[in-house]
């Protein structure tokens, strides 16, 4: 088993404090755009677009991503504590709400500017799991996204329960940098307009679903299900209707394109 102890802060500089989690976000992000910006040389996609879609997404993605945490986490503390929705700083985010704020994000902003948004989406979610992959590190350094308790080899041990965990973060980094290599050889011999987006979609619910029956943090449950779980599975359903029903894509180039 393994027994690390991480702490959450890089540097102290007085006042200020330096934390892992912000600094391997931060490293994701530049990452993956740089990503995105060697991959969509010689294509459709513009660089100006791209640069207006980085400030967009991240803003919106963090405000999704807390509006959902909010929600479907923890919302009988927030609907007592409502300032504290704002100190985001004090931790509740969730990818589930990123991802939903992205996609939405994109469209909207290549419906305005009649972009082809599919083309958009599909660039994006080419390196988001790789983004994901190396932000699950910060959840390590601050001794989060841990599973049920567990006797298995890897198992991280927790201070603040006294006990040995499955290490959810770690399985997410593996499976999602799985998913990235996949989708990367999909776009550079596969490529079809959407399946970059839909196998992201569909790869990403699978991940999700298996790994809520190892999580244990707090969330909304429905007829005894998690929350994520079940959204995770709309994203599978949602995915696997264009990939194996519809495979010439016509509803979701009515649905995006028009």
């Amino acid at each position: 088993m393994i027994n690390a102890n991480p702490h959450p802060i890089l540097l102290r500089l007085g006042l200020i404090n330096v934390y892992f989690y912000g600094i391997i976000v931060v490293f994701g992000i530049l990452l993956c755009m740089y990503l995105i910006e060697r991959l969509s040389r010689g294509s459709e996609i513009d660089k100006n677009h791209l640069e207006n879609l980085y400030f967009y997404i991240i803003i919106f993605g963090i405000i999704g991503a807390r509006i959902y945490s909010v929600l479907f986490f923890d919302f009988k503390y927030y609907k007592y504590n409502f300032w504290e929705i704002f100190r985001i700083w004090r931790g509740g985010i969730a990818i589930q709400g990123a991802i939903i704020a992205g996609i939405l994000t994109v469209y909207f902003y290549c419906k305005k500017h009649k972009l082809n948004s599919l083309k958009y989406l599909d660039i994006f979610a080419l390196v988001v799991p790789l983004g994901q992959a190396i932000g699950r590190w910060g959840n390590f350094f601050n001794s989060e996204l841990y599973g049920k308790v567990s006797n298995v080899p890897w198992a991280i041990y927790i201070q603040k329960t006294g006990f040995h965990h499955h290490p959810i973060f770690a399985y997410e980094f593996i499976l999602n940098l799985i998913l990235f290599f996949i989708l990367m050889r999909v776009f550079k011999r596969h490529y079809k307009e959407g399946r970059i987006f839909l196998l992201y979609v569909f790869g990403y619910g699978i991940i999700r679903f298996f790994m809520e029956f190892l999580r244990i943090d707090t969330t909304l449950h429905i007829f005894g299900i998690r929350f994520p779980q079940i959204m995770a599975l709309i994203f599978i359903l949602f995915a696997s209707y264009f990939l194996f029903i519809d495979k010439k894509y016509k509803k979701l180039y009515n649905l995006l394109l028009k």
